[in-house]
């Protein structure tokens, strides 16, 4: 049986909502009866550097409604937490518009209605962090009910709308990952992987490794299963198929592995879990693997540069390839990397003191310390005469999407978060090159 939220106009005032028909305005001129209304709603999540945030909604009503503005609904979130309860957020609409059959604006009265929500830090995410499997995942239940504001009213081709009723569960979702085509593969050594591919309209010669965090694992192959669309979306992906992206490398196909566990796991079971800190690099599960997966991916493309790029587990996991791998890719761009510099061998350094690199790191970084990982790595480098290091780091990890303290300030994030300079093209110096465009000159 679906279950239905009833959102009501205003009674005057003695009036039950229970007999809201008979106390409702009076009919318009053409003499037909005060309606009701029933419809269901989809959403969008759009992508952010903090995640996935719903911030559009579409309604589909059985009548027309005359006009919409954002003024017209509240609408309020249920969604679930990591401890098994539920909380409700109110959400904010920013834009409200009728649309046509097909998708356009329209001024005359539709049965479909666009919301468009304000994307905010704290609410809005249908994704939580789960302590419990340590991994990014869908919130379940995660609902939105919507109620005519306060002081609303809503008129159907002239006459009164009484009540609008629309079904509890969203009848889908669409993302800004969507782009990605879904994948599977398995490695000689038996290790699988689920794999988002992005391919540019215009054949491009370039493919983009993009490797995620720790949050971002457990495919469909572990106990842990979670979904592609989780490591896309909390992994940031959706700016790698935007405009910037794409014209500042020249184009370039974009690779999301998801790893079956995650990247510092050394034997593949996730038992080491939050100890991975602890352990050398050289006891990864899935070196090997992850350099056939790439493998296959540039010859499936026909990608002629490879760039490997990678944030926290993910950014040992760019060390990983860069030590073992070395001139096979063309750039290396490590961010908050977590391979600890006692790690990394005399050898490891002549190796690559060749290569391309771009380190992103905040000096207030309190998961991995900057003074044991990148900075005597890179020091290291440096005085083994490594003529191709770029060096970003910033003392701390501010917003750039406009929100401010009390003081009016950008907000500070944890300086582990490096990687949201990276993806909004932030990580240069003033009036230097920007991380974006050296990638694409390495890979002219």
């Amino acid at each position: 049986m679906k279950t239905h939220f009833r959102f009501l106009l205003p009674a005057a005032a003695g009036c039950l909502a229970l007999s809201l028909a008979a106390c409702s305005s009076a009919p318009a001129a053409s003499g037909e009866a005060p309606a009701e209304a029933a419809g269901t709603y989809a959403y969008y999540i759009g992508g952010y550097d903090w995640g996935g945030r719903v911030d559009e909604v579409t309604l589909s009503l059985d009548k027309p409604l005359d006009k919409v503005t954002p003024e017209t609904f509240d609408v309020k979130e249920t969604v679930e937490t990591d401890e098994g309860k539920t909380k409700e957020n109110n959400l904010t609409v920013s834009e409200a518009w009728l649309t046509d059959d097909k998708g356009e604006k329209t001024e005359e009265p539709s049965k479909n209605v666009t919301l468009k929500l304000k994307p905010e830090l704290d609410r809005g995410n249908p994704l939580y962090f789960s302590g419990e499997t340590g991994y990014n995942t869908w919130a379940d239940p995660y609902t939105l009910t919507f109620t005519v504001a306060e002081g609303q009213k809503l008129e159907s081709e002239g006459n009164p709308l009484t009540s609008v009723t629309i079904d509890e569960k969203a009848t889908g979702k669409t993302t800004a990952v969507d782009e990605y085509k879904e994948a599977q593969f398995k490695a000689s050594d038996g290790i699988s992987y689920d794999y988002g591919l992005y391919e540019p309209a215009e054949k491009a010669s370039t493919l983009f490794v993009w490797l995620h965090g720790q949050g971002e694992g457990g495919s469909y192959t572990t106990k842990d299963a979670t979904d592609l669309k989780v490591c896309e979306l909390a992994g940031d992906a959706s700016f790698f198929t935007g405009a910037d992206f794409q014209k500042a490398t020249g184009g370039a196909n974009v690779l999301v592995p998801m790893c079956p566990t995650y990247w510092m796991d050394p034997d593949g079971t996730k038992e080491i879990g939050a100890e991975c800190l602890d352990y050398g690099y050289r006891e990864s599960a899935y070196t090997k693997s992850l350099v056939e997966l790439i493998d296959k991916v540039k010859e499936e493309t026909g990608s002629e540069k490879v760039v490997i790029a990678g944030y926290s587990n993910g950014g040992y996991m760019a060390m990983m390839l860069a030590m073992e791998e070395a001139g096979a890719y063309d750039a290396y761009v490590p961010i908050a990397e977590a391979m600890k510099n006692e790690y990394i061998t005399d050898e490891d350094i002549k190796t690559m003191k060749d290569l391309p690199m771009y380190f992103i790191f905040a000096s207030s970084d309190p998961t991995v310390d900057p003074d044991q990982y990148e900075r005597p790595t890179i020091q290291r480098l440096l005085d083994a005469g490594a003529k191709d290091i770029t060096v970003y780091n910033p003392d701390k990890v501010l917003d750039k999407n406009g929100i401010t303290d009390e003081n009016g300030d950008p907000v500070e994030y944890d300086g582990h978060f490096s990687w949201f300079d990276f993806v909004h093209n932030q990580a240069h110096e003033d009036g230097k090159q920007t991380v974006f465009d050296w990638i694409g000159e390495k890979v002219k």
